[in-house]
């Protein structure tokens, strides 16, 4: 593992990992971490609900 600060997500079998940057508050790149992930699964479902149809 390289050196430095990261952010872990943990939930429901995955983990997602992002450096954390000088000038960003712990808070809000959690939160933009898990709520960018959030973004990018409703993306995916929703393009593979469309391709059921």
């Amino acid at each position: 593992m390289e050196g430095g600060i990261h952010i872990e997500a943990k939930g429901l079998g995955v983990l997602i990992r992002k450096p954390l940057l000088a000038t960003e508050s712990p808070f809000t790149a959690a939160d933009n971490l898990v709520y960018s992930e959030d973004r990018n699964r409703k993306s995916l479902f929703n393009y593979w609900k469309s391709k059921t149809n």
